[in-house]
């Protein structure tokens, strides 16, 4: 199963509300909301669908935010634990990935998964 969130269209509610003016205003001038408007919603997810069966096997993590989470990743020079780390705790990276859920499954992705994603990733032919 393949799982994708729409980042083209504008959200009708802040999906941030708990944050307050002062650190709402530090997150849209850091790099996350550049990333969050302009480079998430153009990432070539569309690319690794045929590495997935639509209806067979387990759901993918959220498409987006995987490809997303690799180019921070290498953005920030991190290793796999560090990214890791990072999506599963810095709301810097959740407003960056759109990551907007309490599930903890949206906000967790294991380091095997990763490696798994950047093989998926090698095998996409250009």
């Amino acid at each position: 199963m393949i799982y994708t969130k729409d980042h083209k269209t504008p959200d009708m509610f802040d999906q941030f509300p708990f944050l307050g003016p002062k650190r709402k205003q530090r997150i849209e001038a850091s790099w996350a909301k550049i990333f969050r408007e302009h480079i998430l919603p153009t990432l070539p997810v569309e690319r690794v669908f045929s590495k997935y069966d639509p209806v067979m096997g387990p759901p993918t993590k959220e498409l987006y935010a995987m490809l997303g989470l690799m180019v921070i990743q290498q953005m920030h020079d991190l290793t796999n634990e560090e990214a890791v780390d990072q999506f599963a705790y810095n709301l810097q990276w959740h407003y960056a990935l759109n990551i907007t859920s309490t599930v903890d499954a949206d906000a967790y992705v294991s380091p095997k998964t990763l490696w798994t994603m950047r093989n998926v990733l090698t095998q996409v032919r250009r």
